[in-house]
C-alpha cells in the first residue's frame, strides 16, 4: 500500500538501488532475434537464447550439445574467426548464412558479433531488407541535403522528418541533454495521432546515469514491442560465472522492467533511440516512438545511425561557423580609436566607444572594467562600491587566469552585492600587473518552463520494501524559472578573453600605438593569407548590393574551393596546407583588377566579388584563375587546382541568396568532376 512517509535513509536506499539496477545483464533478450555464446576460441557453446529454433531450426538441446560450425555454418564462422570480431571489445556487423534451414527456407542474417568477457556473443536477425542498396541511395540524398542546411533549427527538423517518413513512427523528437542531464525535445517530427512533447523537459531520471554509459558502447536501442515477453538466456549463467552475460555491446538486450512499465504509461508500444554525440561528450538522442509494435530492419537501424552521424557532423560545421563569427565579431571590435587631436583612448573612452557592440555580442545589458579603484562601464550595472566589492572578492578568490562566471548570483559568494534582476555575470581577469576585471551582466530571464509530466519518482512499496517507479502521468507540468540569466556558453568565455587580453595591451599606454595598426589589419583582413576575411566582404558584398538596386550595374561573386585540399595537411602537414594558402591567394590576387577583392570565406573556400561584371565576364574571370592554379608550381607540394562557381546579381537578391547560388554552382563544378568552373542555375 502506498506510504507518504519515508526516511532520508530509505528514500537514499531506493535511489541507490535504480542507480544500480544492472540493465546490461537482464539475462534475456527481445523476441525479435536469437543469441549464442561461445568460447573465446569459438570452440564450444556456452548459452543460446530459449527461441533458437525459430531462428535456426535447431532445439536449444541440439544447439548447446553441437559443434559451433554445425550450428552456425561455415560462413558465419569463417566470419567470425577472422577480424571482423575485433579484438578491442567493440561490436561487429556482417550478413551471412547460417547452417540449415529455417521453415524450409535458406535464410540469411543480420550479425552482430561482440566479446563480452570470456565469451564471444553472437546475435542474429533474420535479414529483410532485399533492397539494400536504395537505403545508401536515400542516405546520399541526405548528405546532398544535408550540405545546403546552414541553420540548426533547420537540420534537426530536417532529420525528424526524414526519420519519422523512414521508419513510420507516429513521433520522432530530438532530445537534448542540459547540464544537469535533462532532457529538452528540442526538434520533432509528430502525426496527428500523438501527442506532442515539443519544447517540453524530461528528467535526468527518465534516462539514469547506467543508461547513458550504455550509449558510450552501442549508439543505438530498439525495443520493437515495448511489451514483448523477455526470452531467457539458457542456462542463465556461462560457466563458473556468477554473473549473466553482459549484453551491453548488443542489440537484442532484453527490456529492463521498469523501462517497459516506463513505456506503458507514455503510451509507447515501440521506440528506437539513437544517441547523438559532440566530441565524444553525449549530447542528445534522436528517440523514436511508435503507438504499436513496430519492427525496424536491422539494416534501416544501421542507415539511420549514418543519418545522424552525418547530422550531427553538420550540426558541429554550424556550430563552429557561428563561434567563428562571435570571435570576428570580437576581433573586429578591437580597432583603436583615438579622438580627433590624436590623443590615445583611455579605458573609459574605450568602454564608451565599443561598450555597446561587445554588449550585443556577448548578450550583456552591462559591461564594467575595473582597474584598482577605478571602474568604467555603461549600461545596466550594480553601484561601484558593489563593482569594487566583486572585483575584491574575485582577486583573493579566483585564479587569475580563467574566467569566472555564474548565471544565478545569488547562489554565489558575490550576492551581497548583487543589485535588481542582474543574476548573470561573466568576469574575466585582464593579463596585468594589477589584477583588472572584465566584467559582463546579463539580466534575470524569467520563463516558463513545460515538463513532459512533473519531474519527480513515484515511491511505492513493493515486498515489503520501499521502490521507486516511472512516473505514471506524461501530463504537461509547467516549472516558473526565476532568479537565473541567459547561460554563459563556452564560446561566450573565450571570447570575453580574448577581449581582455587585448584591453589588457590597450591600457598600457606604452602599447597602444605597437597594436593599433595590428588590430586594425585583424579587423578586415584573414591573419594567414593576407587577403579580406569573411565579415569584410559580407560588408563588401552588401554595399554591392546596395550601389546595384540604385544604379543597375550588376556585379559577380566567385566562389572556389581548393580540390582535395585535406590531402596536403594529412599528407604533408598543416604547415604545408599553409602554403598552398599563402602562395595561392598570392598569385590569383595578382590577376584582379583593383576594383575586385578576394576574400577567404572559411577553410579553404574563398569568393571573389567582382564589380560591373556580368555572368559571361564573371565565367571569364573564373576561368583565368581557374588555369592559373592549375598551371601554378608548388615544388614538392606538387600541384592544385580548384573549382568555381559563379552568380551573379538578380533584382531582389540578398547576400545569402546569391552566395548560396555561388555555392550551389560550385558544388555542381566539384561533383561534375573538379577543375572546372560552373555558373549558376
Amino acid at each position: 500500500m502506498p506510504n507518504t512517509h519515508y526516511s532520508d535513509a530509505e528514500i537514499a536506499a531506493a535511489l541507490e538501488a535504480c542507480a544500480r539496477e544492472p540493465v546490461h545483464i537482464p539475462g534475456a533478450i527481445q523476441p525479435m532475434g536469437c543469441l549464442v555464446s561461445m568460447d573465446a576460441d569459438l570452440g564450444r557453446i556456452r548459452q543460446v537464447s530459449a527461441n533458437v529454433e525459430d531462428f535456426l531450426g535447431i532445439s536449444v538441446a541440439d544447439v548447446l550439445a553441437g559443434e559451433p560450425r554445425t550450428v552456425l555454418g561455415d560462413e558465419l564462422m569463417d566470419f567470425l574467426e577472422t577480424k571482423l570480431v575485433k579484438k578491442d571489445s567493440s561490436a561487429s556487423v556482417l550478413t551471412a548464412t547460417a547452417q540449415g534451414d529455417v521453415q524450409g527456407k535458406r535464410r540469411r542474417y543480420h550479425v552482430v558479433a561482440y566479446p563480452s568477457g570470456d565469451a564471444v556473443v553472437v546475435e542474429m536477425e533474420f535479414q529483410m531488407c532485399p533492397d539494400g542498396h536504395l537505403l545508401m541511395d536515400k542516405v546520399n540524398d541526405w548528405l546532398v541535403e544535408v550540405r545546403r542546411i546552414n541553420d540548426t533549427d533547420t537540420l534537426l527538423d530536417a532529420l525528424t522528418r526524414r526519420v519519422q517518413a523512414w521508419t513510420g513512427h507516429e513521433r520522432v523528437m530530438v532530445y537534448r541533454f542540459d547540464e544537469q542531464w535533462n532532457g529538452r525535445v528540442i526538434a520533432e517530427t509528430c502525426l496527428p495521432v500523438a501527442e506532442s512533447y515539443l519544447d517540453h523537459y524530461f528528467p535526468a531520471s527518465d534516462i539514469p546515469p547506467q543508461v547513458r554509459r550504455l550509449y558510450d558502447m552501442n549508439r543505438v536501442r530498439s525495443i520493437p514491442d515495448a511489451l514483448a515477453p523477455a526470452v531467457p538466456v539458457v542456462p542463465p549463467c556461462g560457466p563458473d560465472e556468477a554473473a549473466p552475460l553482459d549484453m551491453s555491446r548488443g542489440v537484442l538486450r532484453a527490456v529492463a522492467p521498469i523501462h517497459q512499465e516506463y513505456l506503458t504509461n507514455m503510451g509507447v508500444g515501440s521506440s528506437l533511440s539513437i544517441a547523438m554525440y559532440e566530441e565524444e561528450t553525449l549530447w542528445g538522442l534522436l528517440a523514436c516512438q511508435g503507438l504499436a509494435p513496430r519492427v525496424l530492419e536491422a539494416d534501416l537501424r544501421d542507415a539511420l545511425c549514418t543519418l545522424v552521424q552525418i547530422a550531427m557532423q553538420r550540426l558541429r560545421v554550424l556550430r563552429t561557423r557561428a563561434d567563428t563569427q562571435l570571435l570576428h565579431g570580437i576581433h573586429d571590435s578591437n580597432e583603436i580609436l583615438s579622438d580627433e587631436s590624436g590623443r590615445l583612448l583611455g579605458p573609459d573612452d574605450l568602454i564608451q566607444r565599443h561598450g555597446a557592440q561587445w554588449m550585443e555580442l556577448l548578450e550583456a545589458s552591462g559591461i564594467a572594467l575595473v582597474t584598482g579603484k577605478e571602474s568604467s562601464g555603461m549600461g545596466i550595472l550594480p553601484a561601484k562600491e558593489n563593482l569594487f566589492a566583486m572585483a575584491g572578492w574575485l582577486s583573493r578568490h579566483q585564479p587569475h587566469d580563467i574566467p569566472w562566471y555564474t548565471q544565478s548570483l545569488a547562489t554565489t559568494s558575490l550576492a551581497p552585492w548583487q543589485e535588481g534582476d542582474l543574476c548573470g555575470l561573466l568576469a574575466v581577469p585582464l593579463p596585468t600587473e594589477s589584477v583588472q576585471w572584465l566584467m559582463f551582466f546579463r539580466p534575470e530571464q524569467r520563463h516558463s518552463k513545460r515538463w513532459a509530466g512533473k519531474p519527480e519518482d513515484t515511491r511505492m512499496i513493493r515486498d515489503g520494501q520501499l521502490v521507486l517507479t516511472p512516473r505514471r502521468s506524461f501530463a504537461q507540468w509547467q516549472e516558473e524559472v526565476r532568479g537565473r540569466s541567459l547561460a554563459w556558453r563556452a564560446i561566450e568565455c573565450r571570447a570575453a578573453g580574448d577581449l581582455a587580453k587585448n584591453l589588457a595591451v590597450l591600457t598600457s599606454s606604452h602599447e597602444i600605438m605597437k597594436l593599433n595598426e595590428k588590430l586594425k589589419s585583424l579587423a578586415y583582413s584573414d591573419g594567414l593569407t593576407g587577403t579580406w576575411n569573411r565579415y569584410r566582404m559580407e560588408k563588401a558584398i552588401d554595399a554591392a548590393l546596395n550601389a546595384t538596386e540604385r544604379h543597375g550595374r550588376s556585379f559577380a561573386v566567385l566562389l572556389f574551393d581548393i580540390d582535395h585540399f585535406k590531402h596536403f595537411n594529412d599528407t604533408q602537414g598543416h604547415e604545408a596546407g599553409d602554403e598552398v594558402l599563402i602562395t595561392l591567394c598570392s598569385v590569383l590576387q595578382n590577376l584582379l583588377r583593383p576594383t575586385d577583392h578576394l576574400s577567404r570565406w572559411g577553410g579553404e573556400e574563398f569568393i571573389v566579388l567582382a564589380s560591373d561584371c556580368d555572368l559571361v565576364g564573371g565565367m571569364h574571370l573564373a576561368e583565368r584563375l581557374r588555369q592559373s592554379a592549375e598551371a601554378l608550381d608548388l615544388g614538392k607540394l606538387g600541384g592544385v587546382t580548384i573549382s568555381v562557381g559563379v552568380a551573379t546579381w538578380r533584382s531582389g537578391d540578398t547576400r545569402k541568396a546569391l552566395v548560396t547560388r555561388a555555392d550551389q554552382a560550385m558544388y555542381g563544378a566539384k561533383e561534375g568532376g573538379r577543375n572546372q568552373v560552373q555558373a549558376e542555375a
